[in-house]
């Protein structure tokens, strides 16, 4: 398509909970407070990242959900308040259902797709900024976005849109419910929703543990991302470790459980170990946004997952928030799913 009327709505509290080791910013005040103590916005960033990958020959004529500041020619629609909530979302999408769009764009997480999507008439498409990004309607990373409007052709498709409960997120529990659904377009450059998995038995666990114990990899300090197959494997050496959290080992005990950005900066990181979130495929960028660019810059990267997750798992995507340590991290890492049992798997 080379003419396209877009919208533009931006969460602009979209991440600010990620470096506190928040897990979502439902509490929309308590972020407002952050940032109105000089707290970061990360989504400024974010959308400029995406906003620079767009091809120059595709024409788009914009539409603002409110005066965002941007170096765009736009046609602002309705405005927003300093502490904007999720009814003024709501409004400033609805001002767009009478324009005639070709597509709505967002930048946040999961609940702005869902607020977006219950009150889009249009195609919406997401710009990942939040700190749950699990719903398949984000582009992959914010530089994909020039690459999706050179090569759609305006095909759409329904998906279902889910969250997590954050209250019971914050307890360690994992409860996601069936938000709304949404139109999206259809597109390779947008993420698959997000898949729990679970293994069989606790062998194939018991059997990387035998493996860190033998080889020695606790004797260092560690960052362990979230998710359950990291938490089973640490329970499997004896430690228990959160389930969402990034924690940080230390010479084979528990340093800090889900520690901050600043904690994680501070300390001499010597490896992270994560593993890919089920059928999405993502190891940066999605629930430990806490791990900086430069920390995975300056660390070695461990990838651990069970034989059914990684035969799933055909790419593994990272979204570090610094496209050049995207770009170097490309190529082929090994995963371990088993005792001294390796397969590669492809970075993008």
């Amino acid at each position: 398509m080379t003419e396209l009327k877009i919208g533009l709505i931006i969460n602009p509290i979209a991440g600010v909970g990620a470096s506190l080791a928040w897990k979502g910013t439902d509490d929309v005040e308590a972020a407002w407070d952050v940032v109105e103590t000089g707290g970061e916005q990360p989504v400024w960033n974010i959308v400029k990242r995406a906003l620079a990958s767009l091809p120059s020959h595709v024409g788009i004529k914009w539409f603002l959900g409110a005066d965002y500041n941007l170096d765009l020619e736009a046609t602002v629609v309705s405005s927003m308040p300093a502490r904007s909530h999720a009814n003024d979302t709501k409004i400033a999408v609805k001002a767009m259902n009478d324009l005639s769009l070709d597509l709505i764009l967002f930048a946040g997480g999961d609940g702005t797709a869902a607020d977006v999507a219950n009150s889009s008439a249009v195609p919406i498409l997401g710009i990942p900024a939040g700190v749950k990004i699990y719903s398949p309607v984000f582009v992959h990373r914010p530089e994909d976005l020039g690459s999706f409007l050179k090569n759609w052709e305006g095909d759409t498709t329904q998906v279902d849109l889910l969250d997590l409960d954050e209250d019971a997120y914050r307890r360690g529990e994992v409860e996601v419910k069936l938000i709304t659904s949404a139109s999206i377009p259809v597109s390779s450059m947008i993420q698959a929703g997000k898949i729990s998995w679970t293994a069989p038995d606790s062998a194939t666990f018991e059997l990387i543990a035998e493996r860190i114990q033998e080889e020695g990899w606790l004797l260092q300090t560690l960052a362990v991302g979230p998710g359950s197959t990291m938490q089973s494997i640490f329970s499997c050496l004896g430690l228990d470790l959160s389930l969402l959290g990034v924690d940080i080992i230390q010479n084979g005990d528990i340093k800090l459980l889900d520690a901050t950005k600043e904690q994680l900066d501070s300390t001499e990181i010597d490896e992270i170990w994560v593993t890919p979130i089920g059928n999405q495929g993502h190891i940066f960028g999605r629930g430990n946004r806490q791990l900086s660019s430069n920390l995975i810059a300056r660390a070695k990267i461990r990838v651990f997952a069970t034989m059914d997750k990684a035969r799933e798992t055909e790419v593994l995507y990272v979204d570090t928030g610094d496209p050049e340590l995207d770009d170097k991290l490309r190529g082929f890492l090994p995963v371990v799913v088993g005792y001294h049992e390796e397969i590669m798997k492809r970075v993008r």
